[in-house]
């Protein structure tokens, strides 16, 4: 199966309720990560691209960080909006690419990209990352990837993503202990004239999840939305024999490891 990866990009935005229920958040230990790597004020300005529906632009406001989200799809950013509105938290938002923002020059402390950057067209974007962030401001860049090392479910589920999909874009870089966006991300970086001090930082996530809801988080992916009807339902099928095959059934919560790749690096000048 070949998965087109710039028309599936934008196909989230069909599903962006069901992406904000079962997609992971992030731990506390990220962001107090980012802030002292980069040594950021006390209430950065941030600028989050590809937010998506505000999984870690909700989060960095509720810390008292003044927060842009960035983001193509009209449906995400309505979600981040009622989500934004319910929590009680202020966050900006702008729908626009991440290659091409609006947002005035050098007017951020940091920018961000949470589970977006292998969509964006790297070095353009890394471009309008060095026009919005202020000099010896910085970037952060990172994923939730799912750590096959601590869980044998994990490993089995990405066992049941090799048969149906092989060498295909099959969500690779969402597995721990796959190096592709990894190197993509470190060549990118280290190859902008704009940006130094790269450094990778990983740290562990676990999340409590059921059944349910881990099949809810699977068929948010592009890859597995893209297959014929029929085809989901077998795989839905198998994923829940894998589950089950493990204890995991209905709505028994259980831990599902993940690992979090964070990327940083500082805009060069002060």
């Amino acid at each position: 199966m070949t998965l087109d990866r710039a028309t599936l990009a934008r196909s989230f935005d069909a599903w962006a309720g069901e992406y904000d229920r079962y997609r992971p958040g992030y731990p506390d230990e990220l962001f107090e990560t980012i802030r002292t790597r980069l040594r950021l004020p006390a209430r950065p300005l941030v600028v989050d691209l590809g937010a998506g529906t505000g999984r870690a632009s909700l989060a960095m406001a509720s810390l008292g960080w003044r927060v842009t989200a960035v983001e193509p799809g009209k449906p995400m950013l309505d979600q981040l909006r009622a989500s934004a509105a319910n929590n009680g938290l202020i966050v900006s938002t702008v729908q626009a690419s991440a290659e091409e923002t609006g947002v005035a020059p050098a007017s951020a402390d940091l920018a961000t990209a949470a589970q977006s950057f292998h969509w964006f067209d790297k070095d353009a974007a890394l471009t309008e990352m060095a026009r919005i962030v202020r000099p010896g401001g910085g970037i952060a860049l990172f994923w939730n990837v799912r750590d096959a090392e601590r869980s044998p479910f994990v490993a089995d589920y990405h066992g049941l993503l090799e048969k149906w999909f092989g060498e295909a874009d099959a969500g690779h870089r969402l597995q721990a202990g796959r190096g592709t966006e990894r190197e993509e991300t470190r060549a990118a970086l280290e190859r902008h004239a704009g940006f130094g001090d790269v450094e990778l930082v990983t740290m562990e996530h676990d999340v409590m999840t059921t059944a349910t809801a881990f099949i809810g988080m699977a068929f948010t992916a592009s890859y597995i939305r893209s297959l014929p009807a029929e085809d989901q339902d077998r795989f839905r099928i198998e994923l829940g024999g894998a589950l089950g095959r493990h204890g995991h059934t209905g709505d028994e919560p259980f831990v599902l490891p993940y690992r979090v790749d964070l990327w940083i690096a500082r805009r060069h000048g002060s």
